[in-house]
Parts: structure tokens; sequence; C-alpha cells
């Protein structure tokens, strides 16, 4: 349920705000602690996969907030089917948080979820659109690409608006060297996406337009790359 820390932050900024490589807040590597059963981890993961699934094409905090309303089956039986240990735990803060979200009616209430979202997610396998996580996932977590694509993000994602992040790249802009020259460490089906963010980001000091950062093929692409780093956000 990824999509109540990603939406109440402003979805056009978010995607904007993904730069060269969105590692967004919400990000998880751990496989997070968490047990219980088979049939009862099936129930719990359904009802998360089916809330994320139905808010990939949300677009606003508000248009969140209506989905969360259409399943509350599906809270319902997260709550009820939560693992025991910290995944339980941040499950029941989430539920907690929409059921309070939806009662007054209002999406403010999804705030101050942290990194609640990614967990859950990573525990099911899968990514805030109720995808599979791909078979690179984490697979370059500590190495050199992921280091700078973590250090970009930490800028990209301090800044407040599209032409704050096109003047966090401006000014780095060895980062974004450092990052292209890293590219051939990747796994050949990601190489051309990371290419793309570094001819994008390149364009986008070029022509001091920030409008091409916050495009979803940008977004996807960055995407890919905090998974392949471990970032399931």
């Amino acid at each position: 349920m990824s999509r109540l820390r990603t939406i109440p932050m402003a979805i056009v900024l978010a995607a904007a705000a993904a730069g060269l490589a969105a590692c967004s807040s919400g990000s998880s590597n751990s496989n997070a602690s968490g047990s219980g059963s088979a049939s009862t981890k099936s129930a719990f993961c359904s009802a998360n996969i089916s809330i994320d699934m139905a808010s990939a094409s949300a677009t606003s905090a508000a248009d969140f907030l209506s989905v969360l309303k259409a399943h509350q089956a599906d809270l319902d039986a997260m709550e009820a089917n939560a693992p025991t240990g910290k995944v339980g735990q941040e499950a029941k803060q989430l539920v907690s948080a929409a059921k309070s979200a939806v009662s007054a009616n209002n999406p403010n209430d999804l705030n101050s979820t942290g990194n609640d979202g990614a967990d859950v997610d990573t525990y099911c396998g899968v990514d805030g659109s109720g995808n599979p996580l791909p078979s690179y996932f984490a697979s370059g977590n500590g190495s050199a690409f992921c280091s700078v694509n973590a250090s970009i993000s930490a800028g990209t994602n301090a800044a407040t608006d599209a032409a704050g992040v096109l003047a966090f790249l401006a000014s780095h802009q060895s980062l974004i060297t450092q990052f292209a020259s890293d590219i051939s460490s990747l796994p050949s089906s990601l190489q051309a996406e990371a290419q793309t963010l570094v001819s994008t980001a390149q364009s986008a000091i070029a022509s001091n337009d920030s409008s091409t950062l916050g495009t979803q093929a940008v977004s996807q692409d960055s995407q890919d790359m905090d998974l392949y780093c471990g970032q399931n956000s």
C-alpha cells in the first residue's frame, strides 16, 4: 500500500523530483521481519495488492482517498491478517491512517505513514503499483552506482518544486557524470533506461526546462533504478 506515502506528497512534484534517480522517501530494501501462516499472509498480501493496483492510476490525494473508500473490506482484511513483528505494526499503522482518512473524508490523515507502505509492499513481493518485484531487486545494493543514485535522490527529493530539482541537477553535474560512468555495471535490461535518465537530465539542464523531468517515462525509469538498488519506491 505504498500509495499511502506517495500520493499525499503531491504526485506531480514527486514525479519531477524523480529527476535523474528518484529514491522516494519510503524506500526499503529489507524483507522486514514478520511471520504468519501461508493462508494469512496470502489474505494480507492479496488485500494490499488489490489496493495498490486500484490506486496505480491515482493522480491526487483525493483520488487515492476514493480508492480507499471503495476498498474498506481490503483494509479490514489487512488488519485482520497482519503478520507479527515490524511489518505487522507498520501495516496496522497504515490501516489506521487509511480508516481515519476515510472517516474524516480528509486525505491529510495519510501524510504521516513514512516508510510503512514500502516495507509492506516488499514483504508482499510487489512494488507500489502491485506488480511483482523484478528479479534484479536489490542486486545493486551497496554498489558505486547505487551510492551516486542515492546522492542524486537525496538532493532532488529535498527540492520543493520542479525548478529546485533542476537547480540541484545543474549544480551537481559531477553526480550525473558519475551516474553515467557506472551504467555499464547495470544489468543489460536497465542500461538503456539509465542512459535515458542521463540524457533527459542533461537536456533539461541545457535548455533550462524542468518539464521533461516529470514525465511518466522518467518516473518509471527512475523507479527501476531504485528497485535495482533495493529501494521499493
